[in-house]
């Protein structure tokens, strides 16, 4: 694989500035072929970024980036700006542990200006950017590329609302892969979006009436026809009133993989002034057969054959079991399915197919979906809501206002709970349980096993008040028992980690020490069995996968303090902080929840027992 050209600009950028035509599409070449390799061993989001090269790369040609800058929505697309930004030589650790993140991170490069990972945000962070970037003086400009996808969130429509009125110098590349447009229709859009651009065109009505009137003969005519014209020749063919009435210049649409197009018309755009928007059109996987025929497989991927398009060893996840357990209770109970644009990710396509009219895909519109599901639930219809745990953030108003305080029988399916592998801080489903315990009318599963998983499942189908269920992308064991030997220790464990921590247990067990365990499935209200427990123990240890305060532990503590004292409780999980890339297990270790992190633990406190003063709690978090 050649990245000869590659290889040119991450020794200095501005060599981009000087690549011909010809070497331009050969660097869109050379780019696709790595994210492709990488991709292809490291997993990834693949098919938005083969689709979004030439945007990028233009975008850099014409562009000086710094001090212009470039905000991804979402940013799972900017691969190609690593590519162009000096990281080719870190490019292979993509997604790995202590490697460069699968979005943008401003720790990696100055390039990166923020962290962005959820869709919607990118408008109103450039408005931010542009209004300090003026207020000091300053003439950079900010740029967003924004998916099809994110449009549909209603902040980038609080962003685009603000950004009108604002007039302030921002270009949004609508890059839209969603969508189609004819060869005739878009050649003669770039044709006219072309000419509408032209440096003449930026003049004032003014300029353009003194130049008109130096033509002899037909000066007046041309200012006579030249009235509107713009206007009326755009709308015959351009989808752009809306962003026009916001107070937004609309060109477009344009082919966003034809680089010579895109340049042509970024040249012209750069000279505008106030908000713009260019519509540029994008084939989703371009460039790599298997990828354009399914893009939504390939839109986040595990490691792959490049030849064949199929995933080395495709693993089972627990969301997979959760939608084939949903397709089978559908024909029995009559409920309906919502999620944000994640039918796939979530392993509900099963579900869409079969009963097309209970399933919703709203888009990315998280906070819609909650409503939504809210409205379908009071007037009398049992709804499912599937959501990744770290866009479940988004919707904490709505989950209090709309189905709590409502108290609608609806079930919020959190997948991605607990650490999740490749995909950095933003990620992270570990923030969740903490700020769902406070809300009132809400029962909190976190199952530890399939079978506790279907035995909660078939629970929510029946209760009449709103549930969260919390499951992991990893796949949970079959089944879980307690431990009750009246040992000296009980471990309480919730979640994908109680199978590390009821491992732990019996092996300590079968080296001579007496450790009780009891995995916990529900988490609000605590079940019964474990309040029960808590009064025979003197020596407690809790374990979880997500941050600690406020979470699994600290409902245990709650109840230590009220009913019981002298009694020594450890919560063991996540400290307060942002998680970065990596796997799950390399993640785990380094905050001491592996197995053998979990074992030093129970031993120590084990060994420590008998020098134990009860005469007050003790909590130790971490």
């Amino acid at each position: 694989m050649s990245t000869y050209l590659l290889e040119k600009v991450n020794k200095n950028p501005e060599n981009l500035k000087n690549f011909t035509k010809k070497e331009l599409e050969d660097l869109c070449q050379e780019i696709r072929e790595k994210i492709l390799s990488t991709v292809s061993k490291n997993g990834g989001h693949l098919a938005s970024n083969l689709g979004i090269v030439e945007i990028t790369v233009a975008l850099h040609y014409v562009f000086n980036i710094p001090p212009d800058r470039i905000i991804f929505d979402v940013g799972h697309q900017s691969y190609t700006h690593k590519l162009l930004t000096g990281r080719v030589d870190k490019f292979d650790t993509l997604r790995k542990y202590k490697g460069l993140s699968g979005f943008p991170n401003p720790y990696e490069s100055e390039t990166d200006i923020f962290m962005t990972g959820h869709a919607g945000t990118a408008i109103s962070c450039a408005l931010g950017l542009q209004t300090a970037e003026e207020l000091k003086g300053g003439n950079a400009r900010t740029i967003v590329v924004i998916g099809d996808g994110s449009l549909t969130n209603g902040v980038t429509f609080e962003g685009l609302n603000n950004l009108g009125s604002s007039k302030k110098n921002i270009l949004i590349i609508l890059n839209d892969n969603n969508f189609s447009i004819s060869k005739t229709k878009g050649a003669l859009s770039y044709y006219l979006t072309k000419w509408i651009t032209m440096p003449i065109l930026t003049r004032s009505k003014e300029e353009i009436k003194e130049i008109f009137e130096k033509i002899p003969g037909i000066g007046e005519q041309l200012i006579k026809a030249s009235q509107n014209f713009e206007q009326k020749t755009r709308y015959l063919i351009i989808p752009g009133v809306f962003f026009e009435k916001l107070g937004i210049k609309y060109f477009g649409p344009i082919n966003g993989n034809d680089i010579s197009q895109v340049i042509d018309v970024l040249k012209n755009i750069s000279l505008y002034k106030g908000p713009v928007l260019l519509h540029a059109m994008t084939k989703k996987g371009k460039g790599y057969f298997y990828a354009e025929q399914n893009p939504e497989r390939f839109h986040s991927t595990g490691p792959f054959d490049i030849k064949t398009g199929q995933q080395h060893s495709p693993s089972l996840t627990t969301g997979t079991l959760v939608g084939r357990f949903l397709e089978k209770s559908a024909e029995k109970y009559d409920f309906c399915l919502v999620t944000s644009a994640m039918e796939y990710g979530l392993g509900f396509d099963g579900f869409a197919k079969k009963f097309p009219d209970r399933f919703f895909d709203v888009g990315i519109a998280e906070s819609h979906s909650i409503i939504f599901a809210a409205g379908l639930a009071k007037n009398k219809k049992k709804t499912f809501v599937g959501i990744y745990s770290t866009f479940l953030q988004r919707t904490y108003d709505q989950i209090f206002h709309d189905i709590c305080l409502q108290n609608l029988p609806v079930v919020l399916l959190v997948d991605r709970s607990g650490i999740v592998s490749g995909d950095g801080p933003t990620h992270q489903g570990i923030y969740d349980l903490a700020f769902l315990r406070t809300l009132p009318n809400i029962t909190i599963f976190c199952p530890y096993s399939i079978k506790n998983l279907y035995e909660t499942m078939s629970f929510a189908l029946e209760y009449k008040s709103p549930v969260v269920i919390r499951y992991p992308k990893d796949l949970l064991v079959e089944d879980m028992q307690e431990i009750r030997k009246d040992g000296k220790i009980l471990c309480l464990a919730t979640g994908l980690i109680a199978a590390t921590v009821h491992h732990v247990c019996e092996l300590l067990n079968s080296e001579g020490y007496q450790i009780d365990f009891i995995p916990v499935g529900r988490i609000k209200p605590m079940e019964d069995k474990v309040k029960q427990a808590l009064a025979k123990y003197r020596n407690i240890i809790t374990f979880e996968e997500t941050i600690v305060t406020g979470g699994f532990g600290s409902a245990i503590l709650e109840i230590c303090n009220e009913k019981l004292e002298g009694f020594k409780l450890l919560r063991k999980g996540l400290p307060e902080t942002f998680i970065e890339t990596g796997s799950r297990q390399e993640i785990l270790k380094d905050f001491s929840l592996d197995e053998e992190g979990i074992k030093k633990l129970v031993i120590n406190l084990y060994k420590n027992e008998k020098s134990i003063n009860y005469s007050e709690s003790k909590d130790h978090r971490y």
